[in-house]
């Protein structure tokens, strides 16, 4: 937190998953257990769904999917060709727009 001219400014710094739900407590009728039961099943269903290779659309925010990275292993003996995946998130229009605003 600091101030700049006459307006003062919070910086989030980080924000884990204890803060998320405090803040949605504060605008919301729900219960901090209430909250952690809905945003933890989902992400469990997000990353279950991804994991099994569907994509995950929240329009506005953005997309979950999975995405293949081929990986090149050389050794003396052998080149072995493998695969990995990995998670990856695209922002959606609202959200970079959002992120992206000049102040």
């Amino acid at each position: 937190m600091y101030l700049t001219g006459s307006k003062l400014i919070l910086i989030f710094v980080n924000m884990n998953k204890k803060d998320l739900i405090d803040e949605v407590a504060s605008k919301t009728d729900l219960t901090k257990k209430e909250i952690d039961t809905v945003l933890t099943s989902i992400l469990e269903i997000i990353t279950s769904r991804v994991s099994e290779g569907d994509r995950v659309r929240l329009v506005g925010f953005g997309s979950f999917y999975k995405s293949r990275k081929k990986l090149n292993l050389y050794c003396e003996e052998d080149n072995i060709a493998s695969e990995i995946c990995l998670p990856k998130f695209s922002p959606g229009k609202f959200f970079k727009e959002k992120v992206n605003v000049q102040k």
